[in-house]
């Protein structure tokens, strides 16, 4: 019992970090948008959180296997949703983009949805999967028409993660590693051709090359993030002080690390990045220690869309990566996006619990086995096998682990 301690203190310690940098989000989001628009925007983040800590709950009590039996239902919801958002009579365009359902005081975006479809029907398909076969086709190609689904609203920077997700999946499966390769290969060259496809994309890539030679134009997000993460200095301005000599566009959402830069300095941001660290590393734990296969690739696609996505954010309100318009999980203003990074917290937590309960259970058969090996050898006679055994090696079979272990 005292090895299942650590690592209930670590799916517990995952809720707490995930809640403590919703709750972080909320001061500041509220410290972005106080001095415009008052209270609204933390009421309304309260209210995303609070639906968020719910699908968290949920989540952590639905068995994780029993996603398989949701998935082909939540896909073609998911499916049916981000061809619908695309009319113009029904979607909701910001900015030049079609991503959002306008519900009256709250908004859904089915993209955030997409990662949790995609990496939920990958899972499914590679976990029956016997080892060392290949790519199965029609979940790859599902994936890929969320993929497109969502490059089309224009979303390229969700589109990117929904594809991690899918190779964090793929990561962590039994499949032909040769395959892998080539997969990940031709992935990674389509989506760099589609960087440079659209004109606004090269342009993103081009000024990231050097935002400050064009500083007064496609440069101005970039040059002002990183102009308020410098004023941050080490101790930063304090919260509720940021915003005085510099204004950073949308930075409530895709640039709000550069406000914690600037409100709390470096000991801030670095805070920040070690409670996602947190995150990732106790993710991918997690799905080391799953009790099936289906348990590990859920786990990585979920903690690989987490860290990419956060790695990202916070690596162009630095310079250090094309922006891409991604929120900072849990942190930024956005509905949808809090939610489904809430239900992925709730999986992992469930797979952590149910490998747990697996690995208790295998001490307890092994000692009942040992008690009915010695007993079962009176009077000269060897002990028992059972029959059901015995009927598996004559037929030529072996016991299957992904059977007993959920996946």
């Amino acid at each position: 019992m005292a090895g299942c301690r650590p690592v209930m203190a670590l799916r517990t310690n995952l809720f707490v970090v995930a809640l403590a940098l919703a709750l972080f989000g909320n001061v500041m989001v509220y410290s972005a948008t106080s001095k415009e628009y008052g209270t609204h925007y933390l009421i309304v983040r309260f209210a995303h959180l609070a639906v968020g800590v719910l699908a968290f709950l949920v989540a952590k009590h639905v068995r994780y296997t029993l996603w398989r039996k949701v998935t082909p239902g939540f896909y073609f919801i998911v499916l049916v949703s981000l061809v619908l958002v695309l009319f113009p009579s029904i979607g909701t365009e910001v900015g030049g983009s079609r991503r959002w359902f306008d519900l009256g005081p709250f908004s859904l975006q089915p993209a955030e949805f997409a990662k949790l479809a995609g990496i939920l029907l990958l899972s499914s398909a590679v976990a029956k999967a016997p080892p060392g076969s290949g790519l199965p086709l029609w979940p790859v190609v599902g994936v890929g028409l969320l993929f497109g689904l969502v490059l089309v609203e224009p979303d390229f920077g969700t589109s990117v993660i929904v594809a991690s997700g899918a190779a964090g999946v793929l990561w962590a499966s039994e499949l032909r590693t040769r395959d892998l390769l080539l997969a990940g290969s031709a992935a990674l060259v389509a989506i760099s051709g589609l960087m440079f496809l659209e004109p606004y994309r090269r342009d993103r890539f081009l000024t990231f090359l050097d935002p400050w030679s064009v500083s007064d134009g496609s440069g101005y997000q970039i040059v002002q993030s990183m102009v308020a993460i410098k004023a941050g200095s080490v101790f930063g301005a304090g919260t509720g002080a940021g915003g005085g000599g510099v204004i950073v566009p949308e930075a409530q959402t895709d640039m709000i690390f550069a406000l914690i830069g600037e409100e709390l300095g470096l000991l801030g941001m670095v805070a920040v990045i070690g409670a996602f660290g947190f995150l990732a590393l106790a993710g991918f734990k997690i799905a080391l220690d799953a009790p099936s296969v289906m348990g590990r690739c859920l786990a990585a696609g979920l903690s690989t869309i987490l860290a990419v996505q956060t790695t990202f954010n916070i690596g162009a309100t630095m310079g250090a990566v094309p922006l891409a318009g991604m929120t900072l999980p849990f942190v930024s203003y956005g509905g949808t996006s809090v939610i489904v990074c809430f239900v992925a917290i709730g999986i992992l937590y469930r797979i952590s619990e149910d490998g747990e309960r697996v690995r208790e259970a295998k001490p307890k058969k092994a000692r009942t086995k040992s008690k009915k090996a010695r007993t079962s050898g009176r009077a000269g006679e060897p002990p028992e096998r059972p029959a059901s055994l015995d009927r598996r090696r004559r037929n030529g079979g072996t016991r299957n682990p992904r059977t007993l272990r959920g996946g």
